[in-house]
């Protein structure tokens, strides 16, 4: 099955009711996805002798019709376009420099049914040598505090012969892949971390953190776990890396 067929599957579960209805226009899911495919296609640079790095950065861009329409919607198919790009880009053999996300927003130049993409390369932020660096960006990554009690990662790194250092990430975004590869939201160096180590979902009012199968597994309090539902002083080990989650009082 090919990465649009499995877009297609996935799409099949949330175009139900209402979703269904917002896509009675022009718009078609599977054609923004395989626009998707394409402008990585087209975009793609060989930086390296087998590396051929492409953008991880989209804006669908979309009449001011359809926006009212997707609206509720935007997340989720966010969410799934940028699942599909990661998996384009394992099937292409492409690289990216950072976490990968597709947002949508509203032209007032298009006609319903009518979209055009835009794209960019973006590094994330990396926590290495005890250090965050989150290189300076014009991408809108979500206000703080846009989830209830801001919830937020505390970032403590061991370096050999130097004290531990904590940092501070906020958590902004419905989900955010934690782990070793480039494209992750927050990337951990450490050997002890796979590459799509972890996630963080919000889901409603609960923060839960999900292992995604890695080698040397997650622990919360010390205890491996699967899944989660995080609360305010959770402390999550992922490697030699430990996080603890924070969330004020509502």
């Amino acid at each position: 099955m090919g990465v649009i067929q499995r877009f297609e599957r996935r799409l099949e579960g949330m175009v139900e009711g209402a979703f269904a209805r917002a896509f009675k226009s022009e718009l078609q899911p599977v054609e923004v996805a395989s626009a998707v495919q394409r402008e990585m296609d087209d975009r793609a640079a060989i930086v390296a002798q087998g590396r051929t790095l492409v953008p991880n950065d989209f804006v669908v861009e979309i009449s001011e019709q359809d926006g009212q329409r997707l609206q509720v919607y935007a997340d989720s198919l966010s969410q799934e376009l940028a699942n599909l790009a990661r998996e384009y880009a394992k099937e292409q053999g492409y690289s990216f420099v950072g976490p990968v996300r597709v947002r949508f927003e509203n032209a007032g130049d298009l006609a319903t049914g009518m979209f055009r993409i835009r794209s960019g390369v973006i590094r994330g932020t990396t926590v290495e040598g005890g250090e965050i660096r989150q290189p300076p960006t014009d991408v809108p990554r979500g206000p703080a505090g846009a989830f209830g009690g801001n919830p937020r990662l505390l970032v403590t790194t061991a370096v050999e012969g130097t004290p531990a250092t904590q940092r501070t990430y906020e958590i902004n975004t419905p989900v955010t892949l934690l782990g070793r590869g480039t494209d992750c939201d927050l990337r951990l160096v450490d050997p002890g971390v796979s590459r799509h180590h972890a996630e963080i979902r919000v889901e409603g009012p609960e923060i839960v953190l999900v292992d995604l199968g890695s080698t040397n597994g997650s622990f919360v309090n010390g205890q491996p776990i699967r899944r989660v539902t995080l609360v305010d002083g959770s402390r999550v080990t992922m490697g030699r890396t430990t996080l603890v989650f924070r969330r004020d009082r509502e």
